[in-house]
């Protein structure tokens, strides 16, 4: 029983270091794109590190961007007229 046990304890362990590895490769993934958009929208590039923040960081990211005033303005899609 307990190496019934201690099996089960080695893959939780395993598992879930395979989860923050893919989790910190999914964040330093879109770390990049995302601190092009902050920058551009005008905030801190910085903004985008929420990224690293398990569960709720994009979210944070994603709130700040969607409700937030833009300190350059808005984007334009472009003056047609």
């Amino acid at each position: 029983m307990a190496t019934v046990i201690a099996w089960l304890l080695g893959l939780g362990a395993v598992a879930l270091f395979f989860l923050a590895f893919a989790h910190l490769v999914v964040s330093l993934v879109l770390i990049i794109p995302t601190w092009r958009i902050c920058t551009r929208a005008g905030f801190s590039g910085a903004l985008s590190l929420f990224h690293l923040v398990p569960v709720i960081g994009s979210f944070i990211v994603m709130a700040v961007l969607a409700f937030s005033d833009w300190p350059n303005g808005e984007a334009s899609s472009g003056d047609r007229r």
